[in-house]
């Protein structure tokens, strides 16, 4: 069951102030997992009160492996969700109108955690791979493409490290803030290895509504992109407390200790992309590079019905600038 977050606590009602402006109907937004730091903006904007400050009435439905997020935006039951400019791009090829139109993370943060006698993403042909269905749908065709690796070495990832403390073999998909600080945890040695460092690989962590809400709610959806980036502006810069609770209420398995691991390496990676830039913007020299990487590796064919998978128009919503 999803656990979902209405902005009715009696501290934010009363501490907003009043906004000439308010929608009909509340804001619905899915993320792509279990509550955690990767979505700690939109907790820390939903907790101080910055949704209601624009006007807007959010709930926050949380994802997790059952939950097919793209089926609930196209059939109505959110208005945005966490899900890849690529796969935006897929769905225009499919006449879905999907559309991306800000992001979380200036780049992916997936790859693979290696065992420490691999170096390169090349050094594992022949190497069992655990996979989840998403990233077999999504990178690994890239993967395939540029190293030769083949579907007999993929076995199913279920979001359990034991596969791999247990088989010196094994590569196992990760995300940077995630498996590697449970390896630590268990003293278990390993490498990261990145997909963004040897495909054009897609945002991370992408905002994608549908283009029928775009012309319908447009207004709305400015007002949750400019308040969700100043969710992650403050996370980042001031105290993260008021989402780190919100994140452990909904996920009670998630510690502080690794919310805060993550804040860190948000930071040491630059995550969002470099000072000064702002959070959330897309750049439209992406895309080309993501289009290529789609094609070369099958995913995608010849037109230019990719091009509506992104809405740039947003940006100036966006004004919180990373520090």
């Amino acid at each position: 069951m999803k656990r979902r977050h209405f902005l009715a606590g009696a501290a934010s009602v009363l501490a907003a102030p009043h906004v000439a402006r308010a929608t009909t109907r509340p804001f619905r937004f899915t993320t792509n997992w279990y509550a955690q730091a990767e979505h700690a903006g939109f907790y820390q904007a939903l907790a101080r009160g910055f949704y209601r400050d624009a006007g807007l009435e959010v709930e926050i439905a949380h994802g997790g492996p059952q939950v097919n997020d793209m089926q609930l935006l196209l059939a109505g039951n959110c208005d945005m969700i966490l899900g890849g400019a690529g796969e935006a791009m897929i769905a225009q090829g499919r006449s879905m109108p999907v559309v991306t139109v800000a992001t979380t993370f200036a780049h992916a943060l997936a790859g693979l955690v290696v065992h420490p006698d691999i170096h390169t993403m090349a050094d594992l042909k022949g190497h069992t791979i655990l996979l989840s269905t998403e990233v077999r749908a999504t990178t690994w065709p890239l993967l395939k493409a540029k190293f030769g690796f083949t579907d007999a070495q993929v076995r199913p990832y279920t979001f359990n490290i034991q596969p791999f403390v247990l088989d010196p073999t094994i590569a196992m998909q990760a995300f940077a803030t995630s498996e590697p600080y449970a390896l630590q945890q268990a003293k278990v040695p390993y490498r990261f290895l990145s997909f963004s460092d040897v495909v054009a690989t897609d945002y991370g962590n992408p905002l994608l509504t549908t283009a029928p809400l775009i012309a319908e709610r447009r207004a709305d959806i400015a007002a949750f992109l400019a308040a969700s980036m100043r969710g992650w502006a403050d996370w980042m810069s001031a105290d993260p407390g008021p989402a780190n609770d919100a994140i452990r209420a909904d996920n009670p398995q998630m510690s502080l200790a690794q919310i805060m691991w993550s804040r860190q390496r948000f930071r040491d990676t630059a995550a969002f992309g470099p000072n000064g830039g702002f959070y959330g913007r897309l750049d439209p020299a992406r895309a080309g590079p993501i289009h290529d990487a789609l094609i070369a590796a099958g995913q995608i064919g010849p037109g230019d019905s990719w091009k509506a998978a992104c809405d740039y128009g947003f940006a100036p919503a966006m004004e919180s600038r990373i520090a």
